[in-house]
């Protein structure tokens, strides 16, 4: 079986279309969250001087970025559905995008 290449439109670092419906907002943030089991529970966030307390975490990915890996979140506030990230080499948090 003859295998076709290597398929440039294929690959995962390519620009990802733009979400309708989300705001990209990508600031620094402060986060309390807890480890338990090599996972990375978030419970509330701080933007803007406003704390937001997180009720559910609707799904979290993991990305590498060169030699980062970025963990990502998708969390509730209840109201609102917020993308948040920690950067495992900088241990900085982000508010990505507001999902509206």
């Amino acid at each position: 079986m003859k295998h076709s290449g290597f398929n440039p439109h294929a690959r995962w670092d390519r620009d990802v279309p733009i979400e309708t419906g989300s705001a990209f907002l990508n600031q620094k943030i402060e986060v309390l969250a807890f480890f338990k089991g090599g996972k990375i529970y978030p419970r509330f966030f701080i933007w803007n001087n406003k704390k937001y307390k997180i009720k559910t975490i609707t799904y979290n990915w993991q990305e590498r970025q060169g030699k980062e890996t970025i963990n990502y979140f998708s969390v509730s506030t209840g109201a609102e559905l917020y993308q948040i990230s920690l950067n495992n080499t900088s241990l900085g948090w982000r508010l990505d995008k507001l999902i509206e």
